[in-house]
């Protein structure tokens, strides 16, 4: 059982830059990690760390005795975006025909980050995968492989498995409907256990294109797979996760070609591409693709309440860990 190692009140913080906790706590998560009050945060699923965090700001951070405390408590604030300054960002979502009505209502929103590791693992699911097939693989992921951590006072929390789990059981990943992408995961497994991955700090110091052929000398892992994962672990944005979806919907928006998007994209938002692309994709609720280029002709560029979208993921029926 873990004990509260750390209280770490958000409030100021998050009240300087102007982010909704709730938003930011409740977009691209699975109910068994937020229940509309709170959310579970694993800061690290190996050591087991994890923090609770309440969307009025108030946080216990749970760990082994001994942790290193400063350091969770950083990862804390990397994990919810509070040491960015998103304005920038969002004074150019304020005219652009994708994301304008984005900025206005959602201006409170980051994304949250989570380790390398799962950051793969995401991004290899939603390889050639609708939204909901893409989430519904991880929720699996985690049912299957069983982990949990029971923090004092507040009940069992499940824990994503880690490479070593994988490794020891990969056919799990058949389990979870992971198909082809079994073996991309197994690879990434191998890769980060080894060392032949460079670490998050390494990653971080590099150009972004050298980071991206970093991950992608991992057999399956490509450009979207790659640049979706320094997003979400490394708060890295200069480089677009462009798949159809989005190639589609910006020719549209913009007035360029298809071949022309990539670059149309990295005009538009420079630094900021990826995180673009994600807020995106909240902003239309991942809809199919035929769903989103319709939206997008009739201007509703918002998340609908009932569309199941990343911004409801956490009110959805998934695999439950226990």
């Amino acid at each position: 059982m873990l004990k509260p190692v750390a209280s770490v009140d958000l409030g100021g913080e998050t009240a300087a830059r102007g982010v909704d906790l709730f938003k930011t706590l409740s977009v691209y998560n699975f109910g068994f990690w937020f229940d509309g009050r709170e959310a579970k945060l694993v800061l690290d699923a190996e050591l087991p760390a994890v923090a609770v965090v309440s969307v009025s700001g108030a946080a216990r951070i749970y760990a082994p005795p001994g942790s290193d405390v400063a350091s969770l408590e950083e990862r804390l604030l990397h994990a919810l975006g509070l040491r960015e300054d998103l304005e920038p960002f969002y004074a150019r979502a304020s005219a652009d025909p994708l994301l304008s009505a984005f900025a206005r209502e959602w201006r409170g929103w980051r994304l949250r980050s989570c380790d390398l590791w799962w950051a793969l693992v995401t991004a290899v699911c939603q390889q050639n995968a609708s939204f909901r097939q893409g989430w519904g693989m991880l929720a699996k992921l985690v049912a299957l492989y069983g982990r949990g951590v029971e923090l004092e006072g507040r009940g069992w929390v499940p824990l994503p498995p880690t490479p070593r789990d994988v490794l020891a059981d990969p056919g799990k990943l058949r389990g979870a409907g992971l198909g082809y992408r079994s073996a991309t995961v197994l690879r990434v497994a191998e890769a980060v256990e080894s060392g032949a991955l460079p670490s998050r700090e390494l990653l971080a110091a590099e150009p972004a294109e050298r980071a991206e052929a970093a991950l992608r000398s991992v057999k399956g892992v490509g450009s979207y797979t790659a640049r979706l994962a320094l997003a979400l672990a490394l708060r890295r944005y200069e480089l677009p996760p462009v798949d159809r979806w989005v190639r589609a919907l910006a020719a549209k928006a913009y007035g360029v070609g298809e071949e022309a998007v990539e670059a149309e994209w990295r005009r538009r938002w420079g630094g900021w591409s990826a995180l673009a692309v994600v807020a995106l994709t909240v902003a239309l609720d991942a809809a199919p693709l035929s769903k989103a280029l319709a939206r997008l002709e009739s201007g509703r560029l918002l998340p609908e309440p009932g569309a199941g979208g990343p911004a409801e993921l956490w009110l959805q029926r998934w695999a439950q860990p226990f």
